[in-house]
């Protein structure tokens, strides 16, 4: 009876250790197709291939907004799978990134620069305002102010 026992104990652990190894070599092969997929890209290119468009919106962004700016964040994009603003507003540091108000964040319609309250602007020191509508309105830009008015913008096709 005890044979049996000590059997059954090996072949369990034979099973098991071939299920771990068999992991292993499965888990070694997705790591072997990812490095293979990536290998001779830069760091930047890297993180394009695995966070796609936004990466790159952001890129752009960051070329031509200098790092010590306050920037407005006006979007209808809040019914993304994941939050456009939060990823933009992490890959824009140490710039600031504000929205319009914690009322309405995603106005559904593009306000016009001029529109915007003054006072908002300058409370906050908002420099560039970045317009990010390009479903139904085709407004993709970030503009540059000074005194809350635009002096230059930059179109992000």
């Amino acid at each position: 009876m005890k044979v049996i026992k000590y059997i059954l104990m090996i072949m369990c652990l034979v099973i098991f250790f071939i299920l771990a190894v068999y992991s292993i070599l499965l888990e070694a092969k997705i790591s072997y197709k990812i490095f293979r997929k990536y290998y001779g890209l830069s760091n930047n290119q890297k993180t394009g291939c695995i966070v796609g468009e936004l990466y790159r919106y952001a890129i752009k962004c960051n070329n031509i907004i200098p790092e010590d700016s306050s920037i407005l964040f006006l979007s209808n994009f809040s019914s993304n799978q994941y939050s456009f603003d939060l990823f933009l507003n992490y890959y824009l540091y140490p710039r600031k990134l504000f929205w319009l108000n914690n009322i309405d964040p995603y106005p559904e319609v593009p306000p016009k620069i001029e529109d915007l309250d003054h006072t908002f602007l300058s409370k906050r020191n908002i420099d560039w305002v970045i317009l990010r509508y390009p479903r139904e309105y085709g407004v993709n830009k970030v503009v540059k102010l000074s005194n809350g008015k635009p002096i230059q913008s930059f179109r992000l096709d």
